[in-house]
């Protein structure tokens, strides 16, 4: 495996398992009086901080031409503020593993997205290693623990916004990158639209949230999930740029993965047999697409 396919592994499981853990943390914050609005605020703020310390002490920053502003608003708009409030949301009245699942749909929409727009050809591997992922997904969905009342159906439906939202930004990441701008750059200025897009939205609505003090359980698990984002998102783009799209949308599958065990370990989901077999899927899914990579590669 040469260093490039190796660094790419290495931010594809930091990434997913990050994202993972997140979904229960988000499920603690929300569940403990947080708005999902004012949620995405303070993780978007909280993260850009991080990244903006970050850009200092390598001295890079974020480009301001109006190449740099569109990837800001377009990239930003739909990971930070549209996808972002549609999970935040949707996790307080769904289980954390059946959200998990449903986020691990996006590499099926980015796949599919891509082929419409001819940016992939058909590979009768990745397409396999893809459908495994997905048969993976059913197994986590599958049994009746996963949906325990029949209320949660539609904000399970709303909550399919939030993966098709992130594959197009996947696609988009690398077609509208500026030509001047590394991924640390670029993910914090998209990081900082979003912060500053949802300050007024969280205070119009009511939603922005304060913390306390001492920092209550649900202040913590914002906190927590900052950090964590503030770094996947930079080990995300350096993903996309190293490796393409549909590559790093495989870490969906990991997300799936472990935030079904978060769900398990957090919130108090209690494990299945199906959830055994979808974790043998997921994780062959995401072998099968690998080694189309070394093959290709």
């Amino acid at each position: 495996m040469d260093r490039s396919r190796l660094i790419s592994l290495g931010l594809l499981f930091y990434c997913g398992i990050g994202w993972g853990a997140a979904v229960a943390i988000a499920k603690i914050a929300t569940t403990g009086g947080v708005h999902p609005l004012g949620y995405v605020f303070w993780v978007a703020i909280i993260a850009a901080l991080i990244l903006t310390g970050t850009c200092v002490l390598r001295g890079t920053y974020p480009g301001g031409t109006k190449q740099h502003l569109r990837y800001y608003v377009i990239i930003g708009g739909l990971r930070i503020v549209c996808a972002n409030v549609v999970w935040y949301t949707t996790v307080k009245y769904v289980p954390a593993g059946a959200l998990a699942v449903v986020l691990g749909l996006t590499p099926i929409f980015t796949y599919a997205i891509s082929l419409m727009l001819r940016l992939e050809h058909f590979a009768a591997l990745r397409a396999g290693g893809l459908s495994l992922g997905f048969v993976g997904v059913v197994f986590f969905v599958a049994p009746r623990e996963s949906l325990p009342d029949p209320s949660m159906i539609p904000w399970l439906l709303f909550g399919l916004l939030a993966p098709l939202t992130y594959s197009l930004a996947n696609i988009l990441i690398e077609r509208l990158r500026p030509n001047t701008g590394n991924s640390l750059s670029l993910t914090t200025g998209m990081v900082w639209f979003g912060a500053i897009v949802m300050l007024p939205v969280s205070l119009l609505t009511g939603a922005f949230h304060v913390p306390s003090y001492p920092p209550s359980a649900p202040d913590l698990a914002v906190f927590g999930h900052a950090v964590i984002s503030g770094f996947a998102f930079f080990a995300l783009f350096e993903m996309i740029r190293l490796s393409g799209p549909t590559y790093a949308s495989q870490l969906n599958y990991v997300v799936t993965l472990t935030g079904v065990l978060s769900g398990i370990a957090f919130v108090g989901e209690a494990p299945t047999w199906w959830m055994w077999a979808g974790t043998a899927c997921v994780l062959s899914g995401v072998a099968l697409v690998n080694k189309r990579q070394a093959v290709n590669g």
